[in-house]
């Protein structure tokens, strides 16, 4: 058991504090209490009662009016929601008014950004011809397509290897023979310039260079 002087928790120090008042009284003579201390130790007990009675009621009520107060924020934002969609559904209501009413214009066709140039085109490869491509997406979004073109030199015109939603693309090639790669972006029958390509060849270690073209 804790002693009183140690305890932290309201409850059990209400309870100690009213034991503490009732064991002085009943020993005053041997705990050499005049009614004077006796008046301020029943006052520290059922002074700390009282406040913690109030405190309670208090935080009781507090809590019925949050719950009050979340419940109709939930009404009240229901309500609006509902004439929000009235409003916004009438073509007669001008977009300015809807503004004064803090709601979204009417919808309107959204606009159509073309993809951009994909960017920092590297090509990295092993020994062996296997080659892998990475770029940046250069701010076109999840569903743009890239289109990686290759060509096998430098006079050679430019022929699709393939298409990926990914940043990335793998293929092989034999090593040591010339082979240029670039990337282009395409959303909604609309494309991007190409991205400056990049050349791969081995070199006398055996190791695989890149430089743009």
């Amino acid at each position: 058991m804790p002693y009183i002087t140690e305890i932290v928790n309201d409850g059990e120090l209400n309870t100690a504090l009213a034991n503490f008042n009732t064991v002085c009284i009943a020993n005053a003579a041997a705990l050499g209490l005049v009614p004077a201390d006796l008046t301020e130790i029943a006052a520290a007990a059922t002074g700390f009662n009282t406040n913690l009675n109030t405190a309670t009621a208090a935080k009781a009520t507090a809590n019925s009016a949050v719950e009050a107060k979340d419940l109709q924020k939930a009404t009240s934002r229901g309500v609006v929601a509902k004439w929000a969609k009235v409003f916004r559904a009438k073509t007669t209501v001008s977009d300015a008014l809807l503004n004064q009413l803090m709601l979204p214009p009417h919808k309107t066709p959204g606009s159509f950004t073309a993809p951009t140039t994909p960017t920092d085109l590297v090509a990295t490869a092993n020994g062996d011809g296997v080659i892998a491509l990475r770029w940046k997406r250069n701010g076109n979004i999840a569903s743009t397509t890239f289109t990686v073109e290759y060509r096998m030199s430098a006079s050679d015109p430019w022929v699709i290897l393939g298409t990926t939603t990914k940043v990335s693309f793998g293929y092989e090639s034999a090593p040591g023979q010339y082979i240029a790669f670039r990337v282009s972006a395409s959303r909604r029958g609309v494309s991007s310039p190409a991205s400056t390509p990049v050349v791969l060849w081995d070199t006398e270690q055996g190791q695989t260079l890149q430089l743009a073209a």
